[in-house]
């Protein structure tokens, strides 16, 4: 059976890509993060057991500390040494990702898992899950032999609901959430901000990533 990494918040998103991958039969690996700013993630285990009533091959890893991660690409912007003209959440939450995929991919290599998963959605519009971006997360794992996986991208907030009802789970009215979130309702990224977060990935904070995930690697 193949394995395969999935980035578990809890929500709903995740919940039915881990329904998704474990009917497409693999042995799917749940791995919860904390970025040191989220709340309720209690309930990523909690919806877990929801899961695993369904499927034997879905199991949790636990709830992992990326803070020190984070810090290290927050610092620079924190500290004026990093010249962008980004909103603070912007660089927050695509830094912040970023970090999942640091040991995400850090972590697969030493487990011999060809295959990382997150709950993206391209309706959702946050700068982290525009196309543009998720091709270089995708260059990132490819650089280390891995393919990303995003098994509902394409699905509308509803189908992902539907989808989890008609498999008898109930996605809790409470998710995770971060209290740097985005504001979904009233913020849409422009293409200036989208040309200048490109340019950061590409000039900075990916050879950054491949940097820290090798460090990783090496105390794995």
């Amino acid at each position: 059976m193949k394995k395969v990494l999935l980035m578990f918040s809890g929500g709903k998103d995740t919940m039915l890509s881990a329904c998704l991958l474990a009917e497409s039969n693999y042995d799917v690996l749940l791995i919860t993060y904390d970025n040191g700013a989220e709340k309720g993630l209690e309930i990523s285990f909690e919806n877990f057991l929801q899961l695993k009533r369904i499927y034997k091959n879905i199991h949790h890893l636990g709830i992992k500390d990326i803070s020190r991660t984070w810090k290290q690409f927050l610092r620079p912007f924190l500290l004026g040494k990093l010249k962008t003209n980004l909103l603070p959440m912007e660089y927050f939450c695509i830094t912040c990702r970023l970090s999942m995929y640091v040991h995400s991919t850090a972590l697969a290599v030493s487990r011999r898992i060809n295959y990382i998963a997150e709950g993206a959605r391209r309706s959702q519009l946050f700068p982290e899950q525009h196309p543009s971006v998720l091709k270089r997360f995708r260059e990132l794992a490819e650089y280390f032999d891995l393919e990303v996986l995003l098994p509902v991208y394409d699905m509308k907030s509803e189908e992902v609901k539907e989808e989890l009802l008609m498999r008898n789970i109930t996605p809790r009215i409470m998710e995770p959430y971060c209290i740097f979130s985005m504001p979904l309702y009233t913020y849409r990224i422009s293409e200036g901000s989208l040309e200048e977060l490109t340019r950061l990935l590409d000039e900075i904070l990916m050879p950054k990533a491949k940097y820290l995930i090798g460090e990783l690697i090496e105390k794995k």
